[in-house]
């Protein structure tokens, strides 16, 4: 029967080749079911039992059996006759009164007196073997029980042992799965944070530019060009009603009301304080007196050029322009200089950063620059002083002697040298 089963199971064993599924898709019914050539599916299939039962039987790896542990067995046949009653009986058949047991036996007739003497000695030395056996057998015993419980304590104790180990393996196993557990679970949750995090920065990114799109929107609509020019002009209904003259149009060209007029004041010197309070200002006005100023900036003279361009070939660069701007200043009204420049540009940084969140490189870059300058000049003087200090305190060399010079290896003539210190 198994051997039925297997020859059936291997009608399944092999997948179809390429071709014999191309030809089952295309035409299926012409290979399978009913219209199936029965001599053809025949010779298949006895075809594909040939080929099973050719196959090898499966390769049967041998697994050893796991090794029992073998312990020490107690000791069988023990006589169970008392040590004390055994040492006394070995007594006797060892002192002389054995001897007289054996003279003492018994003469029967038709034996002589050796013969009775013999078997009584016989007896005796059956009796000593035999109580000698019986004390080795227990005295084994004994010694067995103690190894016994010996070895059953060690192994005992090397379970604990084992025991211990595990725990302690599972603890830490434990202890490092609550660890990543905890670690994973952080690390959702910070995702989770900057996730939100960066959502709420880019929904803010994208108001700002909705509000930066809707006002550039508004003031598209107040700028008065040949394409709006009739539809910035148009009178509204509300100019031809008799409530009075206005000068608003649909497109709002001619009036704005998001102006402050007390703000526009304090910005032309008319007013010098603030509003009273903080809720009664006007927030997101127009700036009127800078934007005038911006549309302004074509005109005035001093956006302009003030000197002139340098030649092509011959021209001043710019350290000779330095040269003419700067050089009849003092160290003094330089380094003062330094400060304004170096004071200007850390709060031209601090507009940047409440601005646009960071400062830009150039600034960076130019202020260092400064900063480095600016340090480089008070080491030199404090370096000068330092050494004027010291040159005073040494005093002037003697007449003759040549000054000291580190750089040099020689020293100079006695004719070259100066009254004071090596300057």
């Amino acid at each position: 029967m198994s051997s039925r089963r297997a020859v059936y199971a291997a009608r399944f064993l092999r997948p179809p080749g390429w071709t014999k599924r191309l030809l089952l898709r295309e035409k299926p019914r012409e290979l399978t079911g009913p219209f199936e050539n029965p001599v053809r599916r025949w010779v298949r299939l006895r075809e594909k039992a040939r080929q099973f039962a050719e196959l090898p039987p499966p390769r049967r790896v041998p697994v050893p059996k796991p090794a029992r542990r073998k312990t020490l067995q107690a000791v069988e046949g023990v006589p169970r006759v008392s040590p004390l009653a055994l040492q006394r009986r070995l007594d006797f058949l060892l002192s002389n009164a054995a001897v007289e047991q054996q003279l003492a036996a018994p003469l029967r007739p038709g034996l002589s007196p050796y013969f009775v003497e013999y078997q009584s000695w016989a007896r005796q030395m059956r009796e000593i073997r035999r109580i000698y056996r019986a004390q080795y057998l227990q005295k084994l015993a004994e010694v067995t029980e103690v190894e016994r419980a010996r070895e059953a304590e060690l192994h005992k104790r090397e379970l604990d042992e084992r025991r211990t180990r595990k725990q302690a393996h599972l603890q830490r196993i434990g202890e490092d799965m609550k660890r990543r557990a905890i670690l994973r679970d952080r690390k959702r949750i910070e995702a989770k944070v900057n996730e939100a995090i960066e959502m709420a920065r880019r929904s803010k990114l994208k108001r700002q530019r909705l509000y930066w799109f809707r006002r550039m929107e508004k003031l598209s609509r107040l700028v008065v060009s040949a394409d709006n020019l009739d539809e910035a002009f148009t009178s509204s209904p509300a100019q031809v009603s008799g409530e009075g003259s206005s000068t608003s149009s649909p497109s709002g060209v001619l009036l704005s009301r998001n102006v402050s007029i007390p703000y526009l004041l304090r910005q032309l010197g008319g007013s010098k304080a603030d509003p009273p309070q903080k809720s009664r200002r006007i927030p997101g006005i127009d700036n009127i007196q800078r934007e005038i100023l911006q549309m302004s900036y074509d005109i005035l003279g001093e956006d302009e050029e003030r000197f002139d361009p340098p030649a092509e070939h011959h021209g001043a660069g710019p350290k000779e322009r330095a040269m003419q701007l700067y050089g009849s200043f003092s160290e003094e009204e330089k380094l003062a200089l330094l400060g304004q420049k170096i004071d200007m540009l850390k709060r031209k940084q601090e507009l940047e950063e409440k601005k646009n969140g960071h400062a830009d490189n150039i600034t960076t870059r130019l202020l260092d620059e400064l900063e480095a300058v600016k340090k480089a000049v008070e080491e030199r003087s404090t370096s000068d002083e330092l050494k004027a200090t010291h040159r005073d305190s040494r005093g002037a060399d003697p007449e003759g002697l040549p000054p000291y010079s580190p750089g040099s290896k020689g020293t100079e003539l006695p004719g070259k040298s100066q009254g004071g210190a090596g300057s």
